[in-house]
């Protein structure tokens, strides 16, 4: 190595709160040389625009810190949580991988991830970086921050005279256009949820409970509290949009790409997905963004998650694995994910990142203050999967909504 990327590496060093962070106990906090090395395994989930970014980051950091060896594993994100579980429970975990900061809390609390040990406050937004946090312990670093619009079709808008500058505002006139924009024999909707998903459906039920007033677990998060007048009424609103019966193997968002759908809740990320699915759908003229709609007596709630980087306890080089970490979440770095995969790190001044188109960033902040994560509890997996089945069930006719409320609250009583 020469010189000056030594010199750049002992500054990282010196410099980073990732790295005075390993945490792993395996090895020095910071080797004697301070140059990183060993035989690292990373695990994330893929899409064809992060790993255009991903990729030659990869390459670039091998190339330059020659005593390291990364070997990738992609992972469908629907797959991802649970190969970790797999992984964890077979004693085989990979030494760093992306991880739902909605999942630490079970991960945590039974010792699978490494702790920052260090703040890392100065350098990310604290509500993502909450996200991250169990116990008061931070266990990684936020690399993929969202919050939640209303995604629809200017076009389907516009066929069915309503005002493609106008769109809804409340859960009320999400309803009313919804009638407008379903065809007589159902192929065509209106508002569609995305079924089936855990953790859209957390998100998705976490706006309308929320909105209604109510909660789906106890602030504490010991007790289920999804059979209350918030909960059914929201499981009733649910069950009212969309067609259960429709399919895609995207899901929703599939459906919206073709047009079935008119209107969808999604993530930023969704801004670059659609015209990949469909080269026509052109972002401002054939689908738009808002911001999501709020209930005419409610409040706001605005459904976020974040993804980040995880370091597993067992690894052996763990100082290798945050200073990979802190090598991916460059500033510059930050910038250029945003630019080509519409994935935001959520630094510090995030609002001043420029690559997202200004229109989605000025939604973000505005709905920054009603950003909710949803309950953080070492159950969620169990959690999303009895709120799925409660969704689903509403939505597909097959239990009213205060039978499948009744029904989640029994199935989280056994849980928590």
């Amino acid at each position: 190595m020469n010189r000056l990327s030594r010199r750049r590496l002992l500054a990282a060093a010196a410099l980073s709160p990732l790295l005075a962070a390993c945490g792993g106990g395996q090895e020095p906090e910071v080797p004697a040389d301070g140059v990183p090395r060993g035989k690292l395994s990373v695990w994330l989930h893929q899409t064809r625009a992060y790993d255009a970014v991903f990729t030659p980051l990869l390459h670039q950091y091998v190339k330059e810190f020659g005593g390291v060896d990364i070997t990738p594993l992609y992972v469908p994100v629907n797959q991802l949580d649970t190969k970790l579980l797999t992984a964890f429970a077979g004693g085989a975990a990979p030494d760093l991988f992306r991880i739902g900061g909605w999942t630490i809390p079970g991960h945590a609390r039974k010792g699978r991830l490494a702790p920052t040990e260090k703040t890392v406050t100065g350098a990310y937004d604290q509500a993502a970086l909450d996200s991250m946090t169990h116990d008061g312990k931070v266990y990684g670093a936020p690399t993929d921050y969202t919050l939640c619009y209303l995604y629809y079709r200017r076009d389907r808008f516009a066929e069915a005279g309503l005002d493609p500058d106008k769109p809804p505002t409340t859960w009320e006139e999400v309803a009313e256009y919804s009638k407008k924009l379903t065809s007589a024999d159902g192929r065509k909707v209106g508002l569609q949820w995305i079924l089936g998903n855990p953790q859209w459906t957390v998100m998705q039920l976490l706006a309308l409970v929320k909105g209604k007033g109510g909660t789906i677990l106890s602030p504490d998060g010991r007790k289920a509290t999804l059979a209350t007048d918030a909960g059914v009424a929201a499981l009733r609103y649910y069950g009212g949009l969309g067609n259960a019966r429709l399919s895609n193997p995207m899901s929703g968002f599939g459906l919206f790409a073709t047009g079935e759908a008119a209107m969808l809740v999604s993530g930023l990320f969704a801004m670059d997905l659609f015209p990949t699915l469909d080269k026509r759908l052109e972002f401002g003229k054939v689908f738009d963004i808002a911001p999501l709609p709020r209930f005419d007596a409610g409040q706001p709630v605005v459904p976020a998650y974040t993804w980040g980087w995880a370091v597993s306890a067992k690894t052996k080089i763990p100082y290798t694995a945050w200073h990979f970490i802190d090598y991916l979440q460059r500033p510059d770095v930050a910038a250029t994910q945003l630019w080509e995969a519409g994935s935001l790190t959520p630094v510090k001044g995030w609002e001043k990142l420029t690559g997202a188109d200004q229109k989605a960033i000025d939604i973000m902040v505005a709905s920054a203050p009603h950003a909710d994560f949803g309950p953080r509890t070492p159950v969620w997996n169990e959690m999303a999967k009895a709120l799925t089945d409660a969704g689903d069930a509403v939505a597909h006719g097959k239990k009213t909504p205060e039978q499948a409320a009744l029904d989640f609250d029994q199935a989280m009583r056994l849980a928590l």
